[in-house]
C-alpha cells in the first residue's frame, strides 16, 4: 500500500487548485502565469505552499487534466514571446490581462465554435478597454500622440463591431450545428453501406415467413362396407 508523502500531498493540492481556477475562468485558454498567481494567492490564504513558476508549469505538463496550447505565427511556426524584464510596464500589461508565456486549458473542455467566438470577442473587448485606459492617461499637450491614439481607437472600435457581428453567439451556434451535421455526413457512408445490405421490409416479411412443414399423408378413412355386399361375397364363395 502506497503512502502519500507531504510533498505529494502538496503537489496534488496545487494541481486541484489549478484545475479549479481553470474551470472558473471565462477565458478557457489561460496563461500559465495567471493560473500560478491565482494559485499562489490561494495558497497563502489557505496555508499551503505553491512551487515556483517553472516547477508549477512542469506539474501541469505532467498531468493529463491539462492541455498546453502553442501559439503559431503566420508561417505556422511556434510564436516566441517578446522578452520582458519584469518592469512596471509589464505589471501594467498583466493587470490588463496581457500575459506572456505558455497557455493552458482543461482537456475536458472542447473548443467549439461558440467557445472560440467568445474568446475572440473577449480579446477584442480587452484590447479596447486597454486603449481606453491609455487614452485617459495620455500626456497633455502632445497632439501628435493624441491623433495616433485616436486613430488606433477608431480602428479598434470598428474591429470590435465587426467581430461582434461575425462571431456572434447565434452565428457560432449555427456554425457548430453545421460542423456536427458534416461530421454525421462523413460518418454516414459506413452507415449507408450497412443500410444497403439490409433487406426491405417486404423482403424481410418474405424471408421471415416460416416454411410450411410437410403434412403427413392423410389416412384413408375406415369405412365399413354395407352388410349386404359382404353377404353376397360369402354366398359366392360358398
Amino acid at each position: 500500500m502506497s503512502v502519500r508523502t507531504p510533498e505529494v500531498f502538496v503537489y496534488e493540492r496545487c494541481l486541484n487548485e489549478a484545475e479549479r481556477i481553470l474551470a472558473s475562468d471565462k477565458d478557457v485558454i489561460v496563461p500559465i502565469k495567471k493560473i500560478w498567481e491565482a494559485a499562489e494567492k490561494q495558497g497563502r490564504a489557505q496555508g499551503f505552499e505553491i512551487p515556483a513558476l517553472p516547477d508549477f508549469t512542469a506539474l501541469l505538463e505532467g498531468d493529463t487534466r491539462f492541455e498546453f496550447l502553442v501559439s503559431l505565427d503566420e508561417n505556422g511556426e511556434p510564436l516566441e514571446d517578446l522578452p520582458r524584464d519584469g518592469t512596471e510596464q509589464e505589471d501594467e500589461l498583466e493587470s490588463l490581462g496581457f500575459y506572456s508565456g505558455e497557455r493552458v486549458k482543461l482537456r475536458s473542455v472542447e473548443l467549439t465554435p461558440e467557445v472560440i467566438g467568445g474568446l475572440i470577442r473577449q480579446k477584442v473587448d480587452m484590447t479596447m478597454n486597454a486603449l481606453a485606459r491609455a487614452w485617459e492617461r495620455r500626456p497633455e499637450g502632445d497632439s501628435e500622440s493624441e491623433d495616433q491614439l485616436l486613430d488606433i481607437l477608431a480602428k479598434t472600435q470598428k474591429l470590435q463591431r465587426e467581430v461582434k457581428s461575425t462571431f456572434s453567439d447565434d452565428r457560432m451556434k449555427e456554425l457548430g450545428q453545421l460542423l456536427k451535421k458534416k461530421e454525421l455526413r462523413n460518418g454516414s457512408p459506413k452507415r449507408a453501406s450497412r443500410a444497403s445490405t439490409k433487406k426491405s421490409p417486404a423482403a424481410k416479411k418474405k424471408a421471415a415467413a416460416p416454411k410450411k412443414k410437410p403434412q403427413p399423408a392423410k389416412k384413408k378413412p375406415n369405412v365399413k362396407k354395407p352388410s349386404s355386399i359382404s353377404q353376397s361375397k360369402r354366398s359366392r364363395r360358398s
